[in-house]
């Protein structure tokens, strides 16, 4: 395996990718590596709120208003890994997130990502986009289980 100097770690903001980051940044500080914290969107947007998934039509208003505020929260994970000492750098970006992450992944080391964990339904109609990118990245992939999918 070659060494791992650039770790990728998308985020939706959700606590397991919060918890993914985390671990990312542990692992950046033990092997001296850098982080590439990203958010992507894909229209229509999907929001995935605590108490369940939402599909919302986006008007360019509204696209400028969330494009400010998941970068304000980027940068606030972003401050999280400089206060540990790691160097990170974000992005934003559109498209189908199993495929963007794939794509920028060929440009890391490894992807640290989280996973919710969903199961049935849910699962069946969102897809699995930790299950694609693990199936398809070229470089490692680790992923995070939602606190709930932990416990199970």
């Amino acid at each position: 395996m070659q060494p791992v100097k650039t770790i990728l770690c998308p985020t939706d903001f959700s606590p397991c990718s919060d918890a993914a980051i985390g671990l990312a940044v542990e692992l950046a500080k033990e092997l001296g590596a850098s982080i590439h914290l990203v958010h992507i969107f894909q229209l229509p947007f999907y929001v995935g709120w605590e108490d369940g998934p939402a599909t919302v039509a986006a008007t360019g208003e509204f696209l400028d208003e969330l494009r400010q505020r998941s970068g304000e929260k980027l940068e606030e994970a972003a401050e999280r890994c400089r206060q540990a000492g790691v160097q990170v750098t974000t992005e934003q970006a559109d498209g189908v997130p199993h495929a963007r992450v794939l794509e920028l992944g060929d440009k890391a080391d490894m992807i640290v990502m989280g996973t919710h964990g969903r199961t049935g339904l849910p699962r069946l109609v969102l897809g699995s986009v930790a299950e694609r990118i693990v199936r398809l990245a070229k470089c490692p992939v680790l992923t995070v289980p939602s606190a709930d999918e932990a416990e199970a």
